[in-house]
């Protein structure tokens, strides 16, 4: 059998591979950005979305990442364009396009939760973010929990 007449058609079927795996990731992070607050997503799971979303860069991630705010975050950070604009600042701009990140709860009581993450921005550095997230209590968002504010802070093993 001669290698070489097959060498092209097996190029072309991975390209084809690859092409529709680009394809389906494209799909599956627009879907995944449909996500909407719920009883049953945990304080984990919300800010794993949020950082997920805001990794897209796109005014849909960080609209996405908006309705995970709480009513009162989005009275102090709202609306919506305003909210945009934080990720302006050098504070939370490592947050968008972000190469990945760790979580990790720090506490959680049932009506409150913190949580902080490692988010390794598109240069490859590490920030520290802590997440604060109280389970809501009225309608619309009754039992979901949602973020109430995130701040930079100091890597956990610097001292103040």
């Amino acid at each position: 059998m001669d290698q070489s007449a097959t060498k092209p058609q097996w190029l072309f079927i991975a390209l084809l591979c690859t092409l529709f795996s680009v394809a389906s990731f494209a799909a599956q992070a627009r879907k995944d950005l449909t996500l909407q607050p719920s009883p049953s997503l945990t304080p984990h799971e919300v800010v794993d979305f949020q950082l997920k979303a805001l990794r897209q860069a796109s005014d849909e991630g960080i609209s996405a990442t908006f309705r995970f705010a709480s009513p009162a975050n989005r009275a102090m950070t709202g609306p919506l364009a305003r909210f945009s604009g934080l990720f302006d600042s050098p504070h939370y701009r490592p947050m968008l396009n972000n190469r990945g990140s760790e979580i990790q709860l720090i506490s959680n009581d049932g009506f409150s939760a913190e949580l902080l993450a490692g988010v390794v921005d598109p240069d490859g550095e590490l920030h520290w973010y802590s997440f604060r997230l109280s389970r809501q209590t009225e309608s619309p968002y009754e039992n979901c929990w949602m973020t109430d504010a995130v701040m930079s802070v100091p890597h956990p093993g610097d001292s103040a």
